[in-house]
């Protein structure tokens, strides 16, 4: 009688796909010719910084642009800012001139990029660190879960996120739910785990 119950309860959960919450989300800049990036490097030795970190012109002919130490320029147009930082980071250690960069780019002018940092998503509720994490395009909820430190022991694998004030709920145990991409001023709330909730061996579809 009483499992029935918590598959009734399980069932009525409003869990939702990746692709019903993907309509609005917004197009991450890219790199685009005649342009610029910005770089900033860490763990990299002191000296260095000065040479690699900063502004870098993108070709108007071939897309590229030229970067210190480096044997050949880089095509990056049409790179996210994410993929172009996995690029630079894989270059860098690649050709053994630093073993292990962290990579952080921004593409567009300054004023997009402040505008950006300007947007944040509130994470409360049961996670190991209530924050105020500040927005990026193409954030996922699992990247914002893990910036607040993960859910907590006590927290709920029902992860409810508030958009315009519609709330909609989702499986932090689901491959599919923990991809979905957030959007500024987005709500995410842990609720406390319920009693008979489970915790899954291996992520779900």
């Amino acid at each position: 009688m009483i499992l029935a119950f918590v598959l009734t309860v399980c069932a009525a959960l409003p869990v939702m796909a990746q692709g019903d919450y993907d309509e609005g989300v917004v197009e991450e800049p890219r790199v685009r010719k005649g342009g610029s990036v910005r770089l900033e490097f860490r763990d990299i030795p002191a000296e260095d910084k000065a040479n690699v970190d900063g502004p870098y012109q993108v070709s108007n002919d071939d897309g590229t642009i030229m970067l210190p130490y480096l044997s050949n320029r880089v095509r990056v147009v049409g790179l996210t800012a994410r993929q172009l930082g996995d690029l630079v980071r894989k270059l860098y250690q690649e050709q053994k001139i630093y073993s292990r960069p962290i990579v952080m780019a921004h593409v567009g002018s300054d004023d997009e990029t402040q505008q950006l940092m300007t947007r944040r998503i509130t994470v409360s509720g049961y996670v190991n660190a209530k924050k105020v994490v500040v927005y990026r395009p193409g954030i996922t909820l699992i990247q914002v879960l893990l910036e607040c430190g993960d859910i907590s022991t006590y927290g709920s694998r029902y992860i409810q996120v508030t958009r315009k004030g519609v709330t909609r709920t989702y499986d932090y145990f689901s491959a599919g739910d923990r991809s979905i991409k957030l959007l500024p001023n987005d709500q995410v709330y842990v609720p406390e785990r319920g009693p008979w909730e489970g915790r899954p061996s291996k992520l779900l579809p």
